[in-house]
């Protein structure tokens, strides 16, 4: 697990809300608040879905893509919102561009004070003393923000 905070906040809200760069991203949960508190739970309602659109979802979780709009129609205004928490995670059908050991991948926003703190974190599937794959989701994880253009500050 490592830690750091967005050198320019300004510059990676735009990345998250306005452009596609975290889209293929599961969104598990987001806070946001402003004049009040808005949660969204990404995991997918697959009773909204007709029978024959339910056969063929294989995602338990919506992707950012399908959230980013909402999000950003809470969060633009005169005012910033007091605080934005989101956790992210890596699909499964993407965690071998990770590594080779069954784990679910985590990426953790918090926005509070104008800044931008993230967290990586990772759940092997095999309860496991080997940090391995938590290793290769951290270099994982900030080759994407190095390949972004986005530079941060570790804690």
């Amino acid at each position: 697990m490592i830690s750091f905070i967005i050198h320019d906040t300004k510059e990676f809200m735009n990345l998250l809300l306005k452009q596609n760069a975290f889209d293929d991203f599961y969104i598990r949960q987001m806070d946001i608040t402003t004049f009040a508190l808005f949660q969204i739970d990404g995991t997918r309602n697959k009773q909204y879905y007709s029978l024959a659109e339910q056969e063929l979802m294989t995602d338990n979780y919506c992707f950012w893509q399908e959230i980013r709009h909402y999000a950003f129609e809470i969060i633009k205004g005169q005012k910033l919102p007091k605080n934005i928490k989101i956790i992210f995670s890596l699909p499964e059908h993407k965690n071998n561009m990770v590594c080779s050991i069954p784990a679910t991948f985590f990426l953790n926003m918090i926005f509070e004070q104008n800044t931008v703190t993230c967290t990586t974190g990772c759940s092997l599937k095999p309860f496991s003393f080997d940090k391995t794959a938590e290793y290769a989701w951290d270099e994982w994880v900030l080759s994407f923000f190095h390949q972004l253009k986005i530079a941060i500050i570790k804690q």
